[in-house]
């Protein structure tokens, strides 16, 4: 084998493998919009994918990530994580008390909850 192919194909074999590791392939793991706090303790990335599937279909017109990220981040700051994590979680909370539940996959959520499962499935299908 020459020297310039095996420079190439050694450039390419990197590139390759390479791509799958680069951040703008995956979704980002600290993005608390798309992570249901408490019911992902409960509950596995499969089921949070299906009720996020659910609700998708009883609320079509927040099929989007725009506007999922726009309700749920609606009046909080989005820059501090820990912030924006602890807020949500008090909204879940406040929309337990003032019964803004909704029932997805057999599941009783919160509506900020059922956002964020959808939020969650349509970022990792």
């Amino acid at each position: 084998m020459e020297r310039r192919a095996f420079v190439r194909l050694s450039a390419y074999t990197a590139l390759v493998l390479a791509i799958p590791l680069a951040d703008g392939c995956k979704t980002n793991p600290n993005d608390p919009l798309s992570q249901p706090f408490l019911f992902s303790r409960i509950a596995d990335i499969k089921t949070l994918r299906e009720a996020g599937m659910a609700y998708r279909k009883l609320a079509p017109h927040e099929n989007d990530p725009t506007s999922l990220r726009q309700l749920l981040s609606e009046g909080k700051p989005t820059t501090d994580a820990k912030l924006l994590t602890t807020l949500l979680n008090r909204q879940v909370k406040q929309d337990f008390a003032s019964a803004k539940v909704i029932t997805v996959a057999g599941w009783v959520l919160s509506v900020t909850e059922a956002r964020q499962c959808a939020l969650f499935s349509i970022l990792n299908t």
